[in-house]
């Protein structure tokens, strides 16, 4: 199965450091489909060409610097390579939105940081990437999900949930999750539920005014990579409709079994 190869641009004015990489990556048999730019208009006119997986810009160019190519562009990380002695120069890329930045040696060493420094750069756009669309889906759901940390301490609540319970993030946030089923006051009494449908039981929560609705909840445990419990996320619906329907079909059965004939 052949390797997909990365979309990358190499922003660099000098000759020889440019023909230097193009080695390391045919040596090194690196997936790279590689173009080339000697200065920022030359990356400007590239760019418009199609989307790339990574962009190495150094950072001394003849009509500009790494910079205007970083502003160039969008969702595409950039590695800024600087010249020895240029670590202020580095930091202030890092901080302008580069992902990472290389300092150069005369020995031309920090080309081996290169490959492993793109892996990382593609990778970590790929997680906000998937955070961004996870994120979404959950802001957008319809369902309540909500949060906590191992503490019972909500620190996080989509829309549906400051819909649905009536509070507003910053009025959730950093609370105990047993408001949810005894209220603000701390006194409520927690009841349950029986499905007609099937074996499940549940418990009423409460709103912010006070209001008691009941609600199928779901609980799942996050782990970090080391399989340590890290936070709970809660999804709740009001099911309201669905037991407003239940009680009437025990309702309707109560009065079969009675032999009490229902009218429509």
């Amino acid at each position: 199965m052949e390797q997909a190869k990365y979309r990358v641009l190499l922003v660099e004015d000098d000759q020889l450091d440019r023909k230097a990489f193009l080695r390391l990556v045919k040596e090194e048999s690196l997936p790279y489909d590689c173009l080339e730019a000697s200065s920022v208009s030359e990356a400007r006119s590239v760019l418009a060409s199609g989307k790339f997986d990574a962009i190495i810009a150094d950072y001394s160019l003849g009509d500009g610097t790494a910079f205007d190519v970083l502003n160039s562009v969008k969702d595409t990380p950039i590695i800024v390579v600087t010249g020895a002695g240029d670590e202020e120069i580095a930091i202030k890329a890092w901080k302008a939105g580069a992902y990472d930045y290389l300092i150069k040696d005369l020995e031309r060493n920090y080309l081996r940081a290169v490959p492993i420094t793109i892996e990382n750069a593609i990778r970590h756009k790929r997680t906000i990437e998937q955070l961004q669309l996870l994120s979404h889906a959950v802001m957008s759901t319809d369902d309540s999900v909500f949060i906590t940390d191992m503490q019972n301490k909500i620190i996080f609540v989509n829309r549906a949930f400051c819909e649905t319970y009536g509070y507003s993030e910053q009025e959730i946030i950093g609370k105990d999750s047993n408001i949810l089923i005894r209220g603000s006051g701390g006194d409520g009494q927690v009841d349950t539920y029986e499905a007609f449908s099937g074996p499940e039981v549940g418990s009423y929560h409460i709103r912010k005014e006070g209001g008691r609705f009941p609600v199928s909840l779901s609980k799942s445990v996050i782990k970090d990579e080391n399989g340590n419990e890290t936070a709970i996320v809660g999804v709740a619906r009001d099911i309201s409709e669905r037991l407003q329907i239940e009680d009437r079909i025990r309702a309707i059965n109560l009065q079969l079994k009675k032999g009490i004939r229902v009218s429509n």
